[in-house]
């Protein structure tokens, strides 16, 4: 079967970027690759004192460590997206304030994203694009939100352009609007650091634990005879427990990695 190909949702101005998925480049690819076999390798190695075996595991890891690089760098950017969003809420609400219109907002914002996240930062190449197709062709802004919001796959972006629409259609205080949002996604975020904080602890220990067959099997050498039926029987228990610890350890991560 063949694989299928990710196509990714440039917007309706055709430059934006899809933050609901993330495409390695080769330089990343290859990073993971050589990470994750190498940790592979050694671990196989230390843990069935076998190369051919270290070697094999080596390129499993190398190849599972595509998919785990590229969540972390999915989740890492949807995170430093939503942070900087609320940034602009900031700016945003500040403009409404003072009575400026959406589009001297919008451009205000612009000016301020670049001195606190700098030029190359996802929020400042996002309302660099709402200022541009709205003066140059004549998108409204609450499309060009809703287009975002949609790209951006953040559940508190889409409220927001949603709400925003609504505001701009039907005459609503914008900048109330806008004051309510980021106060929303500040306490969700604090939130959630809270919660991250108290379950960092847990994480260094699961973390720890990593580690452990592979301790517990440079202690249970000595168990190997040398014999065949020993050796053999040996392998048998140590993939059955490096089963079950992986489970655990799957599980564990799954407890505390907690949602807000």
């Amino acid at each position: 079967m063949a694989k299928k190909q990710i196509v990714e949702n440039k917007g309706i101005t055709g430059e934006g970027t899809d933050y609901t998925v993330y495409i390695l480049n080769s330089k990343e690819k290859l990073l993971a690759v050589l990470v994750g076999f190498i940790v592979g390798y050694v671990a196989g190695y230390i843990y069935f004192d076998n190369q051919t075996v270290g070697l094999v595991v080596g390129l499993i890891a190398g190849y599972k460590a595509i998919s785990i690089y590229r969540n972390k760098l999915f989740n890492d950017r949807k995170k430093e997206l939503r942070l900087q969003f609320r940034d602009l809420l900031e700016s945003l609400s500040n403009s409404f304030t003072v009575g400026r219109t959406a589009r001297g907002a919008f451009e205000s914002a612009y000016t301020d994203m670049i001195a606190e996240h700098g030029e190359d930062s996802y929020i400042v190449k996002e309302v660099y694009l709402i200022c541009t197709a709205y003066k140059n062709q004549g998108i409204e802004i609450k499309e060009l939100l809703n287009d975002f919001a949609t790209r951006s796959g953040i559940d508190d972006i889409r409220s927001f352009a949603g709400v925003f629409e609504v505001s701009t259609d039907l005459g609503g205080n914008i900048a109330q609007v806008i004051r309510e949002t980021r106060d929303m996604i500040s306490d969700k975020i604090e939130i959630e650091m809270e919660i991250q904080t108290m379950v960092t602890g847990q994480k260094n220990q699961l973390n720890v634990l990593a580690i452990m067959p592979l301790v517990m099997s440079l202690l249970t050498r000595s168990f190997n005879t040398g014999d065949g039926g020993g050796g053999m029987l040996v392998i048998i228990v140590k993939i059955f427990a490096l089963g079950l610890f992986v489970f655990a350890y799957w599980m564990g991560t799954r407890i505390v990695d907690i949602k807000v």
